[in-house]
């Protein structure tokens, strides 16, 4: 179950050098491959006619490109064409490639309501909301206060719902609430055991919804149970762009990962998975755990959480000077789908 992004082709149409030259290193660090830097859009226009429409490719530019027009520059996108602006994003790494990569992961349309206006950069491109799911082991793996942590972070730029759909053990409130820099952005919304639903709250304007599941049942269970617990979880499945799954650092951990991995035929449809090994110390047995996992989940999308004692209390935002722990956390927000 690969996660990975299909190869793309890339043009830059950015004019100013320094931010060009910026934004290409770090796509060719990622390994994507870049055709063409269009530094005015005469020159990209006459490259993209002799250009085969069946490729797929990417355009990732700003509005203040020499020759720029809203009208025209929107007729460019086709169903192999995306396009991506990065007029508002800041020139850092996590927040580019996050970015980016929400816009390609997505399906992307134009919004007929609204006709563009001259001078009027390409906004009216709209998404479908990403849903983050996280899940794990049994025993307390940190899976709600990874979720707070990923959803401050990623609330600092975007409106992010956070869902506590561990109804068996709630936790999400309570742990927010102990925080010494939540987010405004940040919205939590808990589930009603009593209620017994089957289904999440309907969405709101939120960008991105991150939904806390607690343990993952056995898939073949879920999969074939028709009570209300299993009708919430494979509504919730069925939702979600990008699965987040769980351990910590300890041998048992590591035993039900591999249940869980050799049970993934079973699931109904292809979901995007991260691993994490959360909490992970500097001990030889920590080591030898650390070098288990990353072969268990070998050419899957995967981190390492270290130790972080003040990850209960000062959850993670985009900074210069963050902790080990917040800068995995900004390098898993750069390849959510």
């Amino acid at each position: 179950m690969q996660s990975e992004i299909p190869q793309l082709q890339v043009i830059t149409a950015i004019s100013e050098a320094d931010t060009e030259d910026y934004v290409s290193q770090l796509l060719f660090s990622q390994g994507w491959s870049i055709i063409f830097r269009a530094f005015d859009f005469s020159a990209l226009e006459n490259f993209l006619l002799q250009r085969s429409v069946t490729l797929r490719t990417v355009i990732i530019y700003k509005s203040d490109l020499p020759g720029f027009n809203a009208e025209s520059f929107a007729e460019l996108a086709t169903a192999t064409t995306t396009l991506i602006s990065i007029d508002s994003i800041p020139i850092n790494a996590h927040l580019l490639m996050t970015h980016i990569r929400s816009q390609l992961r997505l399906p992307l349309i134009v919004n007929p309501s609204r006709s563009l206006t001259p001078g009027d950069p390409v906004q009216q491109l709209t998404v479908k909301p990403t849903h983050l799911t996280i899940t794990g082991t049994n025993g307390a793996p940190g899976r709600s206060n990874f979720a707070i942590n990923l959803g401050n972070y990623l609330s600092v730029q975007t409106q992010v719902r956070l869902i506590d759909a561990d109804l068996r053990a709630p936790a999400i409130e309570y742990l927010y609430g102990r925080s010494e820099n939540p987010s405004t952005g940040l919205e939590i919304v808990n589930l009603d055991s009593g209620t017994k639903p089957i289904s999440l709250p309907k969405e709101d304007s939120s960008r991105i919804t991150i939904t806390d599941l607690g343990a993952l049942p056995p898939i073949d269970e879920v999969v074939t149970d028709r009570r209300w617990q299993a009708n919430l979880i494979n509504q919730i499945l069925e939702q979600t762009t990008t699965l987040i799954y769980i351990c910590k650092s300890s041998g048992l951990s590591l035993i039900r990962l591999e249940t869980f991995i050799s049970q993934l035929a079973t699931f109904s449809q292809e979901i995007p998975i991260i691993y994490l090994l959360n909490q992970s110390g500097n001990s030889r047995e920590d080591r030898a755990l650390e070098r288990h996992f990353r072969s268990m989940v070998s050419g899957e999308e995967h981190f390492i959480l270290p130790i972080e004692n003040r990850i209960t209390t000062n959850f993670s935002t985009p900074t210069k000077r963050g902790s080990a722990f917040t800068k995995e956390i900004g390098k898993i927000a750069s390849v959510i789908r």
